[in-house]
């Protein structure tokens, strides 16, 4: 048993490296400053005629500095100043638009499906249709790099169960005495998100949805500065820019990483199916659906079989070649539960056929096993455990010198890492797992929980869930995030 502390990993930017995204891109420019990347990024903008100005209005204030969340935490990194917009500085790039990529919805519109459809599943596909015939207009006439959907502040009165939306009631005012509570608030909205993801990819243009509260955050929300630097960062890359990059170690040396996840249909009725998101160190790459699964009465946890496994990584390895053009040298596939003997050997065989001769299989799951410091405050992002050479434990979460403080709500819990099969060091493999948390262009406080690749196969599974498998998916992960 060993134990030992991994410093923050840095980040590639255009002139320099830095462990954070925030000051990284304000000090050193986004990592593709030098290349063909988005200094003009022209978006469309739909939604309710108030949601639309509310959006365009704050907009066009991030094109200046934002000031920083004030705060007892008296380093200012974690809540740092938002820079601007604009092409003088930090991402040097701009929004454009005209009247012409603005697509407004009639209220009366919205008000006509929640008094004739009582099915929830029916209300979310009309209101999204709303969005969808407008996006359908953009992407055929203008075609933005983004569209930005905006959903009003009352916006869940539209997809609530009819008892509870009250179609009657005041458009603007929430039921007092609602029974829908706030995770379930959450689910109805995330599950019409989704839906609008998935039904969008058709038209072959990211979209992007918010809330028009965002102009006006509310005491619940992030500060003001956090959350431009996060939907800035968003934009910027589903505007096909590279924000920041893994820094490699070796240019001569391509690793490759993809994720493995499992989900149900959405009915449960079905066998659950996989996927995978492969992509290099600049998180280039692509998604891919992988085949129906049948569970084992005597194992209920999913598993791919021999044949499936090799078919799976086979195809994503050559939709890999076509979007990169090289092979990469390694590749590490991480999965949420445990391999079995046929899913190595099936991974194994594919990656040897395609000549990659260096293959790291590893399992990233939640810890039961804890560790504590003396003091008050929990063990340090980047704590690592070494148990074995194959099982080891790892603080992804934690106390952060750079922020000079523990960020989060709750107790943090580590990671559990086991390595069916492993070419490369196990502490290399734990340092990459970290360096792979940073790599979320959602969100640009670095400490995440899971590696990028864990946390994609999970959202693109999501929204896979409403497509069929005759339905047309995007291989790009702007397209999911």
């Amino acid at each position: 048993m060993k134990l030992r502390y991994i410093e923050e990993p840095s980040l590639q930017f255009g002139t320099n490296q830095h462990i954070c995204p925030k000051q990284g891109i304000y000090n050193f420019t986004p990592f593709d400053i030098s290349n063909v990347r988005p200094e003009k990024i022209t978006i469309g903008v739909i939604g309710k005629g108030e949601s639309v100005d509310k959006v365009l209005e704050w907009l066009d204030s991030c094109k200046a500095h934002i000031a920083g969340k004030e705060s007892k935490n008296p380093h200012p990194t974690l809540f740092m100043n938002f820079c601007g917009f604009n092409k003088d500085i930090g991402f040097k790039s701009e929004v454009v638009y005209d009247d012409t990529y603005i697509r407004k919805i009639n209220n009366s519109d919205f008000d006509e499906i929640i008094k004739s459809k009582s099915n929830l599943e029916e209300r979310i596909k009309d209101i999204a249709g709303l969005y969808l015939t407008e996006i359908k207009f953009l992407t055929k006439n203008k075609k933005p790099d983004v569209v930005i959907c905006a959903l009003g502040e009352n916006f869940i009165t539209y997809i609530q169960d009819s008892e509870v939306a009250r179609p009657d009631d005041d458009d603007d005012i929430e039921s007092e005495d609602s029974e829908i509570t706030d995770e379930e608030i959450s689910i109805k909205e995330q599950n019409f998100r989704r839906y609008l993801k998935a039904a969008a990819m058709q038209y072959n243009i990211p979209i992007q949805i918010v809330r028009d509260r965002i102009a006006k955050p509310t005491s619940e929300m992030q500060d003001a500065a956090t959350i431009a630097w996060n939907f800035f960062t968003a934009l910027y890359y589903k505007a096909a820019g590279t924000p920041w990059a893994l820094v490699r170690k070796d240019s001569a040396e391509t690793t490759c990483y993809a994720g493995i996840s499992f989900f149900k249909s959405r009915d449960k009725s079905t066998t659950q199916t996989s996927i995978a998101q492969i992509f290099n160190e600049l998180g280039k790459g692509v998604i891919l659906r992988g085949e129906e699964i049948t569970l084992k009465k005597s194992d209920r946890t999913p598993h791919l079989s021999e044949e499936q496994a090799f078919n799976l990584l086979s195809q994503s390895l050559k939709e890999y070649y076509d979007a990169i053009k090289i092979f990469p040298k390694r590749l590490v596939l991480h999965k949420t539960s445990n391999f079995n003997e046929g899913e190595i050997y099936g991974f194994k065989q594919a990656a040897k056929n395609f000549h990659i001769h260096q293959v790291d299989l590893v399992s990233i799951q939640q810890s039961d096993i804890r560790l504590y410091r003396f003091g008050g405050y929990p063990p340090m992002r980047g704590t690592h455990l070494h148990l074995t050479d194959q099982h080891h434990v790892l603080y992804t979460r934690g106390s952060v010198p750079y922020y000079e403080t523990y960020p989060g709500m709750y107790i943090p819990s580590a990671l559990e890492i086991k390595l069916a099969s492993y070419d490369e060091s196990p502490n290399v493999i734990c340092d990459e797992i970290l360096a792979l948390s940073k790599m979320n262009w959602n969100n640009t406080q670095f400490d995440r929980k899971f590696p990028i690749t864990v946390e994609c196969a999970r959202n693109v599974g999501e929204i896979l869930k409403y497509l069929n498998r005759t339905d047309e998916m995007q291989l790009k992960y702007s397209f999911y995030m």
